[in-house]
């Protein structure tokens, strides 16, 4: 137990390191996509050399970041796995001391038992000799007869179960006993498949691991399966929870409910759906009609002074 903590603290501070990474591997993304549309949109457009070089950049600093969302996913998941052997292994230890205390308590039952019984029928017989002239001394005899018979008939039914309990309780067959005086136990739940927090740029529509759609809306925490978590990563509909912009935008969307059927609402499970950085480049830098008017003829008369 004592690796797999150590490893568990490992992985977390892995991963806030990755995650610090990110953010700054973003922020390069950023400026190196804003320089190549600058270039494209008022640069000189037959220096090739430029514009390769600008594209290099954009070209480097995506796979930087898609190297670190790989990297996070898989951490993610090494965690949740590390995670799940941890409580597994203090649930096997829990119930091995279980198994162990109960195992001496049937054993100490086991051994008391023939003495109590032998006991009550000395207790019994020697009332039993003044009951023929003492009432309440016969109706004692009688009383712990009748109840040494009930006692070692539930015995014989009660001790061939509890012998077998300390192997149930070790492989899980049966649960663990608790002392009356022990706090009530919490159940053991079963560990849930790995998540990833983000922050959300853009609303956005997805399933979780139970294939119930979820809605994540914009400037709010989501969590979702690590995988959607990084897809919505790539496509810059959402930011790592360490973004310095998650400070200022957290829940200035406020508490309005969003729409699944709005087009603003991205699907993070549809491959197909275009990302934002598409759509951008999809969208017309303006309203612009050309127009060809080589093949008229004008002629304009200006006025001017008499002289």
């Amino acid at each position: 137990m004592h690796k797999l903590e150590t490893a568990i603290v490992s992985l977390t501070k892995r991963g806030e390191q990755l995650a610090a990474k990110r953010v700054v591997a973003q922020d390069a993304l950023d400026k190196a996509s804003k320089a190549r549309l600058e270039a494209h949109l008022s640069g000189d457009l037959d220096d090739q050399r430029a514009l390769d070089n600008l594209q290099a950049a954009v070209d480097m600093a995506a796979s930087t970041l898609a190297g670190l969302d790989e990297a996070l996913g898989v951490l993610a998941q090494q965690k949740a796995e590390a995670e799940a052997q941890l409580a597994a292994e203090r649930e096997r230890a829990e119930r091995a001391a279980a198994a162990d205390k109960l195992e001496k308590q049937v054993a100490a039952i086991g051994a008391a038992l023939p003495k109590y019984l032998e006991q009550s029928r000395v207790l019994a017989d020697a009332l039993s000799e003044i009951g023929h002239w003492h009432f309440e001394s016969a109706q004692m005899a009688s009383f712990i007869i009748n109840g040494m018979g009930q006692v070692e008939i539930a015995a014989n039914f009660a001790l061939a179960e509890l012998r077998m309990m300390p192997e149930r309780i070790k492989t899980g067959g049966a649960t663990i006993p608790r002392d009356q005086r022990e706090p009530a136990a919490v159940a053991v739940v079963e560990p849930r498949p790995a998540t990833q927090e983000v922050f959300m740029m853009r609303s956005a529509k997805f399933r979780d691991h139970e294939g119930a759609v979820r809605i994540a809306r914009q400037y709010d925490d989501a969590e979702m399966p690590v995988q959607t978590a990084q897809r919505a990563l790539r496509r810059n509909v959402a930011v790592p929870v360490s973004d310095p912009r998650r400070a200022k935008l957290r829940g200035a969307r406020g508490g309005f409910a969003v729409d699944p059927r709005s087009p603003d609402v991205v699907d993070l499970d549809d491959e197909t759906s275009p990302s934002r950085n598409e759509e951008l480049a999809s969208e017309p830098v303006g309203n612009f009609t050309v127009i060809d008017r080589s093949s008229e003829s004008r002629t304009i008369k200006v006025a001017g002074p008499d002289f």
